[in-house]
C-alpha cells in the first residue's frame, strides 16, 4: 500500500494541513518546512490520489481528444502539438477515435464526459446545428477543429475555401489551364458531409469559376485509375489539385510508373503539407495550413475556457503556399 499524506505528516512530525500545503504549494509553510516535507515524499515514493484530488476540486487534469483515426499523419502532428502544451500545464490526452461514425461520437464524448475529463477537443465526423447545440449543452467545455464561421461554438482552422481557392491561382499562374481537383468520397455511411474536403471542393470550383475555366472533378475511391485514364485520354496538361498530400503522393507515384514526367507532361498540387518523403526527384508542392499551431491553438483556447475564460469564437489559422518542385 502506497505512502498516504497522514504517513507523511506522522513521520514529518505536522498535520495533514502542513502536508497538503507543502505538496501543493498554497498557503503559508516555512521554506525549510517545505523542503522537508519534499524531501521524505520523495524518499518514502509519495504519490498523489488523482482521483481522490479531482472529486475533492471537481477538476480530472485530464483533457479528451476525440478524432477521426491516426493514421492520418495530420492527426497525429496535431496531437503531438496539443500534448505538448497540455503537458506543460499538467494535464494529461485520452485520444479516442470515432471513425467517421457518428454513433460512436456520441458515446466517446458521453464516456469521456462520464470519467469527468476537464474539456474536449474534437474533430468531428459531420456538422451541423443539432451537433452545435448538443456540445453547447455538455457539462464541460469543448473546442472543434475546423473554420466554422456558423457554428455558435469555439472552432480552430484554416479557412478551407479560401485556401484551395489560392492553390487554384498558384496552378494558374504557372501556366495550367486545365485544373482537375482529385478528392475522395464526400459522403460518411451515414451520408453526412465530410466538412474539410467538401469546404475544398466548394473553393475549387469558385476559382475555376472566377478563372473562366471548366470544373474538372476526379472522385471517389478509384482516383489513381481515374488519373491515369484522364491522362490516356487528354491532349492538354493538366495539373491535378489533390484533397490530401497522401493522395497526391500516390497520384505522383502511379504518374511516373505510367511513364509521365512531372511538369513536362502534368503538374500535381496536395493539400496538408505531411512532408512525406515521396522520391529524390521533386518536392512536392502544397498547401501548409499549419497543423501543430490548430492543435496547439486549441489547446490554447481549451485550456483558457477551463479557466473561465472565453474562447474565441471563430479562431482562424494562417495558411502558407508551398511551392515546391511539382507544379
Amino acid at each position: 500500500m502506497g505512502v498516504t499524506t497522514k504517513d507523511l505528516a506522522k513521520i514529518c512530525g505536522v498535520s495533514r494541513a502542513t502536508i497538503t500545503r507543502a505538496l501543493h504549494g498554497t498557503g503559508s509553510i516555512k521554506p525549510e518546512t517545505k523542503q522537508m516535507i519534499l524531501e521524505t515524499a520523495e524518499k518514502m515514493g509519495y504519490q498523489p490520489d488523482l482521483l481522490a484530488r479531482s472529486l475533492v476540486k471537481g477538476v480530472s487534469m485530464t483533457i479528451g481528444v476525440i478524432v477521426v483515426d491516426l493514421k492520418n499523419q495530420y492527426f497525429s502532428k496535431m496531437i503531438n502539438a496539443m500534448e505538448k502544451k497540455m503537458i506543460e500545464n499538467k494535464y494529461l490526452l485520452n485520444i479516442t477515435l470515432h471513425e467517421n461514425d457518428h454513433e460512436i461520437e456520441k458515446m466517446l464524448i458521453r464516456t469521456l464526459v462520464g470519467h469527468r475529463v476537464d474539456g474536449l477537443i474534437i474533430s468531428p465526423s459531420g456538422y451541423d446545428q443539432a451537433f452545435w447545440k448538443y456540445l453547447n449543452e455538455l457539462p464541460v467545455p469543448s473546442v472543434v477543429i475546423g473554420h466554422k464561421p456558423e457554428a455558435e461554438i469555439t472552432t480552430v482552422g484554416i479557412d478551407e475555401k479560401k485556401a484551395t481557392r489560392s492553390a487554384v491561382n498558384f496552378i494558374y499562374e504557372r501556366g495550367y489551364k486545365h485544373i482537375v481537383f482529385v478528392v475522395p468520397p464526400l459522403k460518411r455511411a451515414d451520408s453526412k458531409d465530410n466538412m474539410g474536403h467538401h469546404q475544398r471542393l466548394e473553393g475549387y470550383c469558385n476559382a475555376v469559376k472566377e478563372l473562366q475555366l471548366e470544373q474538372r472533378i476526379i472522385y471517389g475511391e478509384q482516383y489513381l485509375e481515374k488519373i491515369i485514364q484522364y491522362m490516356k485520354k487528354t491532349k492538354e496538361r493538366p495539373a491535378f489539385l489533390c484533397s490530401g498530400d497522401v493522395f497526391a503522393i500516390e497520384a505522383y507515384g502511379a504518374l511516373r510508373k505510367s511513364g509521365y514526367l512531372e511538369k513536362r507532361d502534368f503538374g500535381i498540387m496536395g493539400f496538408d503539407h505531411m512532408d512525406i518523403p515521396f522520391g529524390a526527384l521533386s518536392k512536392l508542392s502544397t498547401v501548409d495550413n499549419h497543423i501543430e499551431e490548430i492543435g496547439e491553438q486549441a489547446a490554447e483556447q481549451l485550456l483558457g475556457m477551463i479557466r473561465g475564460e472565453r474562447g474565441v469564437r471563430h479562431l482562424e489559422i494562417p495558411y502558407k503556399i508551398i511551392e515546391g518542385e511539382t507544379v
